[in-house]
């Protein structure tokens, strides 16, 4: 008997056998079957028909399939997927040989994995002769936990859980042009891991995902398959006020969770972990791959967020040896720690505040470098070698890599969001914990320094060689018409007389603490009674704090204009006993700001000096408040105190105070132009730090400054203050 029916093509493309109705493989068919993984339980066979069916095609596939016991996985490209289904029962009945055929639209994912993806029940089905069809699974290769990440579920009105190719996704359903653009990216760059689940939440430009539904996904997972997943932030979600999105998941879920640093994409066996910008697009790729995290004993609202275990990490091959966990010799006198917001260049004893730098949020959009600062004398030695680093990194890395000193790294990288999981890039909120209450910086005494030109601000720039500090120069010219009173002559505050330094000795002297019993009685005991126990219970400590309880009341509202005035009489017992108490309040290491009225030619004036040095308290604010002026003052900060825990009821709970005599460093000046304010940028400095010209600290510390801008210059409603305050916050430190 002749047989009859169309020609069909045969070659084996990579795993699979490919039969064509065409004369030659289509570029689609010829992509899929090269790019297909292996199956050691099936002969892999792909159809190409594109054009329409020809009379007799399945007899002629038939034909060119022998009958044996190993099954078939069919592949068909250009067909309908009710066709695929038909054709998968017939095989298997005209061949007697099992065949596994997709039952929906087959979509090829990350490192050739075949997920078949459609409505209800869609997904691998195994065809036997003469039985019923049986549902095998949504992804070949097939993962441990590929039952558990198959069925598309609602979890509330407006949010469901979607299969991927390599694992699930959480994420709201009102906005379909997006969701599908996303839905394609997650599909073809997630791997399919067999032994972890990635669940993907939220998608950007949605609205933030709940936590409620994070749940409710997760009561219906197995055991097993709760331990093979890995938690990812893709998209916006709601968090508690200042927890991280893997301390969330654990508090809600009351239990240890993982999460990726990033999106993993890549090889199955080993992916890469890129973060995720704003916009879902690919970010730089992390060295902390993996974070657990752990309930908190008591998850309320403010309580510190645990630090996060990194369960696994990728090592650059620019560091040395191992000597601690994550820890790599760089130099004989400097290592390289790992952190998940990027490397840390410190030296080999770890500083006192290392929990703080390692509990910073990875930006993802920056690859921060972490100079340690908590030596002065260090920082160029650690800044040289940080820059030799960024220069041996990929040029992925180095191009998203800034530099930022130890002191201005916190906890969160911005203010914390109850819609979103990430704040906007730039933002830096410092925070403070028990370790601030220890730390004593010493401050220098005043000095008299000569004038000399100002440097110019600008952000450090890290490139592949040693950075260029910007040349000295002055102050350019600007044709902005004057801002405030008239110009009148600049008045710097002098060195007072030593009886006139509200500077106290080792211990209070009893002269002083006698002034606090001439006070009014009424507002004596009332500072008194107002003092936390924790810092008065020491007869020398509840002098101290009541005066700074005092000062911070109305009733001290005089004593800074009788301090620079140079003749505080009487009253520099009473500054004496508020500087001795600000000892007891915790340190701010950071920026800081208030505002002055001044006119361009004034704020040159005061850019002309080298350094300042205030004869009375300098008070500023560490968050957005609404302060008038015409010049922002920023202030990096590394010894004022926080005063939050003294303020009076109408007080301000944002206060930075720093003591009489304190030496600011002027690093930059601009002058203020019609849409923005004049700013003016100092740095605190420290004792026994000597007197040059600049430093690499001051790049470091004028950078931290530039990028606090937008935090601290917020406009917010909510934060005003009383008239009486507002002339503390507009004195710029050593001008009369």
């Amino acid at each position: 008997m002749v047989r009859s029916g169309p020609a069909v093509g045969r070659h084996v493309v990579g795993s699979a056998l490919v039969l064509h109705a065409r004369d030659r493989i289509s570029a689609e068919a010829r992509s899929l079957a090269l790019g297909m993984a292996g199956d050691a339980d099936h002969d892999i066979v792909l159809l190409d028909l594109h054009d329409a069916l020809p009379v007799g095609i399945w007899e002629t596939v038939a034909r060119e399939l022998p009958r044996r016991r190993r099954g078939i996985r069919l592949v068909v490209c250009g067909a309908a997927p009710d066709v695929t289904a038909l054709a998968g029962q017939w095989l298997a009945d005209r061949l007697r040989r099992p065949v596994v055929a997709p039952h929906g639209h087959l979509v090829a994912g990350a490192a050739g994995v075949l997920f078949v993806h459609a409505g209800r029940d869609s997904g691998w089905v195994r065809h036997r002769p003469g039985r019923s069809p049986v549902w095998t699974g949504k992804r070949h290769p097939r993962p441990e936990w590929d039952g558990a990440a198959s069925a598309y579920l609602s979890t509330s009105a407006y949010r469901v859980v979607e299969p991927l190719p390599g694992g699930v996704w959480l994420r709201d359903t009102r906005d379909a042009p997006g969701v599908t653009r996303h839905w394609r990216r997650l599909a073809v760059s997630v791997p399919c891991q067999p032994q972890v689940l990635t669940v993907v939440l939220g998608c950007p430009e949605t609205a933030p995902l709940p936590l409620d539904d994070v749940a409710r996904f997760w009561r219906r997972l197995p055991a097993a398959a709760r331990r093979q997943t890995r938690f990812v932030a893709y998209g916006p979600v709601r968090l508690p006020a200042g927890a991280p999105l893997g301390q969330a998941l654990a508090d809600t879920l009351d239990t240890p969770v993982v999460c990726y640093s990033g999106l993993p994409v890549g090889d199955p066996e080993h992916p890469r972990i890129h973060t995720v910008p704003v916009d879902g697009g690919p970010g730089w790729q992390v060295h902390a791959r993996e974070l657990g995290y752990r309930p908190r004993p008591w998850p309320w609202p403010g309580t510190a967020a645990c630090l996060p275990h990194i369960v696994s990490h990728r090592t650059p091959e620019a560091l040395g040896e191992v000597v601690a966990p994550r820890v790599h010799r760089y130099t004989d006198d400097a290592v390289v720690e790992i952190l998940q917001s990027g490397l840390w260049v410190r030296p080999p004893e770890a500083p006192r505040h290392g929990a703080r730098v390692r509990a910073r949020l990875a930006d993802p959009d920056v690859h921060t470098v972490v100079v340690d600062d908590a030596d002065p004398a260090l920082v160029p030695r650690l800044r040289e070698l940080a820059d030799d680093l960024v220069a041996r990194l990929d040029a992925a890395t180095r191009a998203r890599s800034v530099l930022h000193l130890a002191s201005g790294i916190t906890a969160t990288a911005g203010p914390a969001s109850v819609s979103a999981d990430r704040p906007a890039a730039g933002n830096v909120t410092y925070r403070f914990t028990a370790f601030d209450l220890g730390l004593d910086v010493p401050l220098r005494p005043p000095t008299e320094a000569p004038p000399t030109a100002l440097r110019p601000a600008g952000p450090v720039p890290v490139g592949t060689g040693p950075v260029a500090f910007p040349p000295v120069s002055a102050v350019p010219a600007t044709s902005v018409p004057v801002c405030g009173p008239a110009a009148e002559p600049l008045s710097i505050q002098s060195p007072p007389d030593p009886e006139a330094r509200a500077t106290p000795g080792p211990d209070l002297q009893e002269v002083d603490r006698v002034w606090l019993r001439h006070v009014p009685t009424d507002q004596a005991a009332a500072a008194a009674e107002e003092v936390p126990g924790t810092l008065g219970e020491e007869p020398h400590a509840a002098a101290g704090t009541a005066a700074v309880r005092l000062y911070l009341s109305p009733a001290g509202a005089g004593l800074d204009a009788a301090l620079r005035s140079g003749r505080p009489g009487q009253r520099i017992s009473f500054a004496r006993c508020v500087a001795a108490g600000l000892d007891r309040l915790p340190v701010h290491r950071g920026p800081a700001l208030l505002r002055a009225d001044l006119t361009v030619d004034r704020l040159r004036a005061v850019a002309a000096h080298r350094t300042l040095t205030d004869r009375g308290f300098t008070n500023a604010v560490v968050e957005a408040v609404a302060l008038p002026g015409t010049v922002d003052v920023l202030i990096w900060s590394v010894g004022g105190r926080l005063t939050r825990m003294l303020e009076p009821a109408n007080g301000v709970p944002v206060r930075v105070l720093f003591r009489p005599g304190t030496t600011f460093k002027v690093l930059a000046a601009v002058d203020p132009a019609p849409d923005r304010p004049g700013r003016l940028f100092l740095r605190e400095l420290i004792a026994d730090e000597p007197d040059r010209d600049h430093v690499p600290f001051d790049s470091l510390a004028l950078t931290s400054l530039r990028q606090s801008i937008p935090q601290l210059t917020a406009t917010r409603h909510d934060a005003t203050l009383d008239a009486a305050d507002l002339g503390r916050f507009g004195a710029i430190p050593g001008v009369r």
